[in-house]
């Protein structure tokens, strides 16, 4: 039934086509899948003992030219911190077009290296090879992690909760677009704010607020916004728990160096890519320590809006009015790139 529909626009597949036929195909059930696949679900939980959850992952890095080792580590050990694990253990398959040069692969090699080592994740396998029918290095990682079951965190977001963000909106766009573009922005953005928006590259990882907040507890959620930006990561959240949103726009955090970047290649920073910053449902007694406690340790923390039950997303904007959120099934970053 489906031959004859073409997907005609790069980024994720639609949640719909997920649903009917993705999570359909999933081999044979067990038991020690605590937590599997599913929309707004960072990572899988898999039962090893009474006191130990393995917690894994997988993500490609698409969308990227250049850095895209680190982004491999970072993106996916995020996803497992968002779970309340800590990420121990990366695989990568790293797919290198003709014509590519053993230096190229070693810069790869040694941003994974590094990011690795910065986050003390051991590198344990993986594939590399010389394939056909690309013109950039693809890389696909997984991260292996653990934590215990009264760590553990899902998606079980209710009415009341706040919805706390960290950092800024579009912080993996802003970075990709500053080194990727550099050559483009050079001559339209101040030297100083280029440098600035490079250095973003520095802000992905969502590891330490993830574990800062989870000590003092009352999270019912986390997720690391990806493909789609600030506004898909609360999508995927109200998704997951089968509830809704209100988030205001006048207290979602955007950088100026987004801004200006966002301006130059007409993009909405609150659908760009946005891994770096660190979304969470929390129960309200919990909030003020939360935020308190981020803030304290320099991490800059925000509450932009609350769950409700109406299974409804609204965006309540600047100007007065009110936008229904729905899935943003493609990043603004391939309107740039395509």
């Amino acid at each position: 039934m489906y031959r004859k529909i073409k997907f005609e626009s790069a980024g994720k597949v639609p949640n719909s086509y997920l649903k009917d036929i993705v999570f359909k195909y999933l081999g044979s059930p067990n038991k020690r899948v605590l937590y599997g696949p599913g929309v707004g679900r960072d990572a899988a939980a898999i039962k090893v003992s009474d006191n130990t959850i393995l917690v894994v992952k997988s993500d490609p890095i698409t969308g990227a030219a250049k850095h895209i080792g680190r982004f491999a580590v970072i993106i996916n050990s995020n996803d497992i911190a968002v779970l309340g694990a800590r990420p121990l253990f990366f695989t990568s398959t790293i797919l290198l077009p003709i014509n590519s040069s053993p230096g190229d692969l070693e810069i790869i090699c040694k941003e994974i290296d590094q990011a690795s080592k910065e986050l003390n994740i051991s590198v344990i396998g993986g594939h590399t090879e010389i394939t056909i029918g690309i013109k950039d290095p693809i890389l696909c990682g997984s991260m292996l992690g653990e934590t215990t079951p009264d760590l553990l965190i899902t998606a079980n977001s209710k009415p009341g909760d706040k919805l706390i963000m960290t950092k800024s909106a579009a912080t993996e766009g802003t970075a990709i677009l500053a080194w990727d573009k550099e050559d483009y922005l050079k001559n339209k953005i101040g030297k100083n704010t280029l440098l600035r928006a490079k250095n973003f590259i520095k802000l992905i990882s969502i590891v330490q607020e993830a574990k800062l907040a989870q000590k003092i507890g009352g999270i019912s959620a986390m997720h690391d916004p990806t493909e789609g930006g600030i506004l898909n990561g609360i999508f995927e959240i109200c998704e997951a728990a089968s509830v809704g949103a209100d988030i205001y726009e006048n207290r979602i955090p955007i950088a100026d160096e987004t801004k200006q970047i966002c301006k130059i290649f007409n993009l909405d920073p609150l659908r760009l890519i946005a891994s770096g910053t660190l979304l969470m449902s929390v129960r309200p007694r919990f909030t003020d320590e939360i935020l308190s406690t981020l803030t304290s340790s320099g991490i800059k923390a925000t509450s932009i809006g609350k769950i409700n039950k109406k299974r409804i997303i609204t965006l309540h904007k600047i100007d007065g009015t009110q936008e229904t959120i729905t899935a943003q099934n493609q990043d603004q970053l391939w309107e740039v790139f395509k």
